[in-house]
Formats: C-alpha cells, structure tokens, sequence
C-alpha cells in the first residue's frame, strides 16, 4: 500500500511540473513590482499555497481561521523566511484543546527588506478565534489582522504630537472562514481574506494585501497521501478580478517524514511558482522547510521557509 501512494505522490508530482512549465510557456514577460511579502505558513507554502481546506494550528491563521479549531492541538512554532524582497521572523501559538468550545491562534511577523528593497520594513499582527460547531467535522473561524508597512523612500510625515513617519500603509482588516470534513478522505474550505483592502487605491502597494475569496479541497489520508487544490478570486489587486490557484501533494513516509510538491500561480504577481517541501514530525515536536521558485524567473534564488513547533 505504502508503494502505491509513494507512486501516486511521485506521479502527482511529474504532473504538477509539466503542467506549471506549460503555463509558463504560454505567459508573457513577467511584471515584477516592490512590494512587501508576508508569511504564509510552511505546511501550504511546500505544496502550493493550496490548504485553504487542510491547513490546522498556526497554518490555519494565513490559509483559513477555521482551521484553527479543525483538529486539537496545542503549539508553538517560530519560522525564518527569506525571500527576493528581504526576510521574516514569525512567531505563532494556536490552542484548541483547553476549552473543547472555542479555538484561538495569535501570530506575529517582523518584515525587512534587502539590496534593493531596504527602504521596507513592518511588521504583521494577527489572531483568530474559532468555533468547532461539529468537533473534527465542521468549524468557523474569524481573524484580524493589523499591518505597519514602513518605507524609508517615503517623505517624512509629522502627526500633532511631532513625531514622524514613512509609512507605506497600516489599518486593520478581518478575514473568516469555514472548513468542512465531508467523508473521511474528503476535505472542503472557503476562507475571505483582507476586508478591507488597505492597498486597493494605493499604487505603491498595489497588490500587497488584496481582498480574496478563496475555495478549495483536500483529498486523501493525511496520515499517509493527501492531493489538494485551490482557487481564488482576487477583487481587488487590479481593475477587475483576477483569478488565482495552486495544487499540491503530501505523502508522508513511515508517519513521520512529510514530502510535499506544488503549483501556484498569482495572476497580478504574474507569478509562476514551483513548490517543495519537507520535515518531521512526532507528537512533541516537528521541524518543516519549504522552498518555492518563479519560473519566470528560473536564474534567481526563490523562496526558503524553515521553522520548528512544539506540541503540548
């Protein structure tokens, strides 16, 4: 049996890249702007940004705030993210096991830039609470999200008290969600992210923060092999919407030894971007890398993702 999922993960894999390289082809140059990344978890960033339906404690607070209260557990987690802009340091805590009733999750993010993006630096605020209105079958979720976007290439701005600032933008905004465990291999999700979009009428920022609806599944035992998919509508990133998607694949090998693939693509961005993962996994402690690449950019270094959880 073990044979079989590590082939369907192998094939699955050998699909996503062929698929990834045709849609390359056929894009245009790609348009690439300065503007600040974010953390999106390490689990979804190896296969695709796809877990909108799968993602659980601190993942759970990017991809969907359900996800929070989808499965119980107690974790912390840190994570070190270097990307073409600069680098993030995260920190998150997700508990669904001291009250059976409620689930919540706080993160932080610190943001600086590097080479030609010094000038950015920020810092990403968030927490969600969510409700498992059937324990391990269907939960809802709400988070807030409170952005500081700096950018030293911004005249200075003196407020009443005299102090001033360079901010790019800052402002809260909410995002919700649910998931749904529809059979025992069958996982659903639809999370709106970014109400509102602080960025929306800001062409510096442009991008950066865009007001999504996103859906997707998860489709497999996540013990053993789980295939995903995603798609989103992104409402505000350009004059009309635009749609996104990624897909992915984990197998995981003895119980223990996540590997993961993926696909995504961000319309806007005009981004191509081939993932992959790993890490480990015990009922104490795990450890997980991911690694993504613009194949539009096949020449430059992509994106790498490391961090660790605790569980209690």
């Amino acid at each position: 049996m073990s044979c079989t999922r590590f082939i369907l993960f192998a094939a699955s894999t050998a699909l996503l890249l062929s698929w990834s390289l045709i849609v390359v082809a056929q894009e245009t140059e790609p348009t690439q702007r300065t503007i600040p990344e974010f953390y999106e978890g390490l689990r979804a960033t190896g296969a695709g940004s796809s877990h909108v339906a799968l993602a659980t404690g601190t993942d759970a607070i990017y991809q969907n705030p359900a996800g929070v209260a989808r499965a119980p557990m107690y974790v912390v987690d840190g994570a070190f993210s270097f990307t073409p802009q600069g680098a993030i340091l995260s920190a998150g805590a997700a508990d669904s096991k001291l009250n059976p009733q409620f689930a919540g999750a706080i993160a932080y993010n610190y943001f600086f830039g590097h080479s030609d993006h010094d000038n950015l630096s920020g810092h990403d605020v968030r927490g969600v609470l969510a409700v498992p209105v059937v324990p391990e079958r269907v939960s809802i979720g709400v988070g807030v999200r409170y952005l500081r976007i700096t950018d030293t290439d911004l005249p200075e701005i003196e407020d009443e008290d005299g102090n001033t600032s360079q901010i790019l933008f800052s402002g809260f905004s909410v995002d919700a969600g649910i998931v749904i465990r529809a059979a025992d291999i069958l996982h659903l999700g639809l999370t709106a992210q970014n109400f509102p979009d602080r960025c929306s009428n800001n062409p510096d920022c442009q991008g950066a923060t865009p007001t999504r609806i996103s859906g997707g599944f998860g489709l497999g035992d996540e013990t053993a092999f789980m295939a995903s998919g995603e798609a989103t509508l992104d409402l505000t990133s350009g004059d009309t919407p635009m749609v996104d998607f990624g897909v992915g694949a984990e197998y995981m090998i003895a119980g223990v030894i996540p590997i993961r693939a993926g696909f995504e693509r961000r319309a806007f961005l005009d981004r191509n971007m081939l993932s992959v993962g790993a890490g480990w996994r015990s009922e104490q402690a795990g450890i997980d890398f991911s690694y993504r690449h613009d194949l539009q950019l096949p020449r430059e270094f992509g994106y790498v993702a490391g961090g660790f959880s605790v569980y209690f």
